[in-house]
């Protein structure tokens, strides 16, 4: 059996990777954590020819793992799980998350896709829409989707 993990290095990654350890202990499953590195302007689509101006620092950036692609960190997650007796590698693509996620899962052939949902607004999933939605619609094989928890 195997797993693919979304990992986006937010504060419901380390949730996502709870739960999916837990079934890969279960199922004796081996396990790929994937992180998809967004484009640089995912609120809007932009004509090939326009001029993208980078902002000057202020405005908080998409969360990457810290070493522009986030291979470092996803690597050492898969250590953690790999030291609790879980096959896991890490991988990292670029583009739409949802279409990022859902080509790994085919690519891999997995058997279940595990992603977190932060619980955004109905305005927001209007506006921008939800990855986890996407792919649940999209998606090859069962999706386990991780709820944010609140205190």
């Amino acid at each position: 059996m195997k797993l693919l993990a979304a990992i986006d290095f937010s504060e419901l990654s380390e949730s996502v990777l709870q739960e999916t350890a837990k079934l890969a202990k279960a199922l004796s499953a081996e396990t790929v954590l994937l992180h998809v590195q967004p484009p640089a302007s995912p609120a809007f689509d932009l004509y090939p020819e326009t001029e993208v101006i980078t902002l000057p620092a202020g405005g908080a950036a998409l969360p990457d793992g810290g070493d522009g692609n986030g291979k470092e960190k996803l690597e050492t997650m898969a250590e953690r799980l790999r030291r609790n007796g879980i096959r896991a590698t890490g991988s990292t693509v670029e583009g739409d998350e949802v279409d990022g996620i859902v080509g790994e899962g085919r690519r891999i052939k997995a058997d279940m896709i595990i992603v977190g949902s932060h619980g955004h607004g109905s305005l927001f999933h209007l506006l921008v829409g939800s990855v986890s939605e996407g792919v649940v619609k999209k998606a090859p094989c069962p999706v386990l989707i991780v709820p944010r928890r609140t205190s």
